[in-house]
């Protein structure tokens, strides 16, 4: 209103410029923050599993069988507790959270936030929980960690190295001469040794059998195959019809210029 009685004012017309200025990055501000909000993580976990409604009042329920405060929001020990695991994994645990977070750090753990996890978690495969458990090191992507953090990994599943196997499992790895690891040195570990990495794999299925139940996941899991499979199919075949499209028109184009030349 002042600026249209004023609009010759350029101090007031830049007064008003900035203040719209400031709103919008506020409004920005809020969506981004938006994007993580509870209620956004439960459609997210609704949607990424195709869950029915009863089965998400199912999760939720679970989810309110743990100990929370009065803001219904439960601790990373909380969460390793009700899995009966313990709380030397809850630094493994707080991974799990915050890699399901889109910024990379430990979200509040309510219910959104916790079947979110969970959602992402449980589905992953062998291949693809031993990249989540490299990239726990290996934060920027280089594709290597370094020795101790392998050790400090082990140490973490296995706290003291109580466990007989995990020493002589020690013993007997050729760790890398340069001090360094990579992936695939990393997936080797996991074929020669599958029980330095076992906890990780106990982890998930507890949440699985805690969370709907083992049969639960595994019918899921063969959905979402069945699926990936069908996908793969329709690329393939649609791959196949733009190389025979493009294979008739580098023959026509051919033809064309052989007429031309004739």
């Amino acid at each position: 209103d002042m600026l249209a009685k004023s609009p010759n004012d350029s101090i007031l017309f830049n007064m008003v410029q900035e203040a719209e200025r400031r709103l919008r990055d506020i409004h920005l501000r809020e969506e981004e923050q938006g994007k993580d909000i509870p209620g956004d993580d439960l459609v997210y976990t609704k949607q990424f599993l195709a869950l029915s409604k009863a089965e998400l009042y199912k999760m939720k329920s679970t989810f309110k069988s743990i100990n929370f405060d009065q803001k219904g929001r439960i601790s990373v020990d909380d969460f390793v507790m009700f899995l009966r695991e313990p709380l030397t994994m809850s630094p493994f645990v707080k991974q799990i959270f915050a890699l399901s977070s889109q910024t990379n750090t430990v979200p509040i753990l309510d219910a959104g936030s916790t079947l979110k996890a969970i959602a992402i978690f449980c589905m992953l495969g062998c291949s693809e929980m031993l990249k989540c458990i490299f990239a726990w090191y290996d934060i920027k992507g280089f594709g290597y960690i370094e020795n101790r953090e392998f050790l400090d990994l082990l140490g973490i599943f296995h706290p003291k190295h109580r466990d007989d196997r995990v020493v002589r499992s020690l013993k007997n790895a050729d760790l890398p001469v340069d001090g360094t690891m990579s992936f695939g040195k990393f997936e080797d570990y996991n074929r020669k040794y599958p029980h330095l990495f076992y906890p990780a794999f106990r982890v998930r299925e507890k949440m699985r059998d805690k969370f709907m139940g083992l049969h639960w996941w595994k019918r899921k899991l063969a959905k979402y195959e069945e699926v990936r499979k069908q996908v793969q199919e329709h690329d393939k075949r649609e791959d196949e019809r733009e190389n025979r499209e493009r294979q008739q028109r580098y023959k026509v184009s051919k033809d064309l210029m052989k007429q031309g030349t004739d």
